[in-house]
């Protein structure tokens, strides 16, 4: 859709922008947590790019080389996006405590020059604020179901929130002279390097755990799960139909259900899509897109040992 294109694109060049001063703030004050933050807006740069390709194929109807049509892509464009960022924030967390155990192994550890740290944390708070609040509102535009806005949006306030702890932190630790921690001043910013990835690693790792759910094929959450049976479970019964169990699973903002019925009676194909069709238009109104399959059987009930399988 448009306003998510939009969003994206904006995100994109932004991102750029921010990935290259982060690259020569780092280079030019020997910062370690500049240099994380730099390359944190190189995958947020990368990552919109592709999201902005995945985002036009999502809710595609199915194809013969696609038979489930395009949906899993959202989720696994934000599976790999938290891999590369864990990958980001492991690769930063080795940096940094190489020149901690250069540090205290005597060796010599450049000294960080604090002018292009104050000018650089400036201008990307400002920026990541603005991203956040663009990715946000086009978010609700969306009626809140684009995983993709939704990743970026979380990775903008990220990125601001890196800057602002990373930007205070480092010029701060001039201060620091004279004091009993003076003498650890030269790896200050590897400190705080390993403390601002022990606060925003849970985001990247959340996000892999819940889109390998998805990816596995775990169930849609209760509430979801419950929503689908409950409305083909009334339809059904409208329909003079049985209706046995439904079984539910999510795909970044497309939904999958089928639906297990028993007619009871001699019916007509185009009774069955009859039935398929409206429940796709009800859930559509309650979930949000959903594509139904409904699997006309005398005994749609899971067996004993199937239902005690390890879950």
């Amino acid at each position: 859709m448009e306003v998510e294109r939009s969003a994206l694109k904006t995100g994109k060049w932004a991102n750029l922008f921010m990935a290259l001063a982060g690259l020569l703030t780092a280079w030019l004050s020997r910062s370690d947590a500049m240099l994380v933050d730099g390359l944190y807006s190189a995958v947020n740069f990368i990552s919109a790019i592709a999201a902005a390709r995945i985002g036009t194929r999502v809710g595609l109807p199915p194809t013969r080389s696609r038979p489930w049509g395009y949906d899993f892509d959202e989720v696994l464009y934000v599976t790999f996006r938290s891999l590369i960022l864990i990958g980001v924030l492991v690769f930063a967390a080795v940096v940094s405590g190489s020149k901690i155990w250069t540090f205290f192994a005597g060796g010599e550890v450049p000294e960080l020059k604090f002018g292009p740290i104050a000018v650089y944390a400036l201008i990307i708070i400002a920026i990541c604020l603005s991203l956040a609040v663009n990715y946000h509102r086009a978010y609700r535009k969306t009626g809140k179901r684009s995983a993709l806005l939704k990743t970026e949006a979380r990775a903008a306030l990220i990125d601001g929130a890196l800057s602002v702890g990373s930007g205070a932190a480092l010029l701060s630790l001039p201060f620091l002279e004279g004091t009993i921690l003076g003498p650890y001043v030269p790896i200050g910013d590897a400190v705080i390097v390993l403390l601002l990835i022990l606060a925003i690693i849970w985001q990247p790792l959340a996000a892999f755990r819940t889109t390998l759910a998805d990816l596995a094929g775990v169930s849609a959450p209760g509430g979801t799960y419950a929503k689908v049976a409950r409305t083909a479970r009334d339809l059904a019964r409208e329909k003079g139909y049985r209706f046995h169990r439904a079984a539910v699973l999510q795909a970044g903002r497309m939904h999958y259900a089928a639906i297990y019925l028993d007619p009871q009676a001699p019916v007509e194909a185009a009774d069955i899509d009859a039935y398929r069709d409206e429940l796709t238009e009800r859930l559509d109104r309650l979930l949000g897109s959903t594509r139904v399959e409904v699997i006309v059987t005398a005994s749609g009930r899971l067996a004993k040992e199937q239902a005690k399988l390890p879950q």
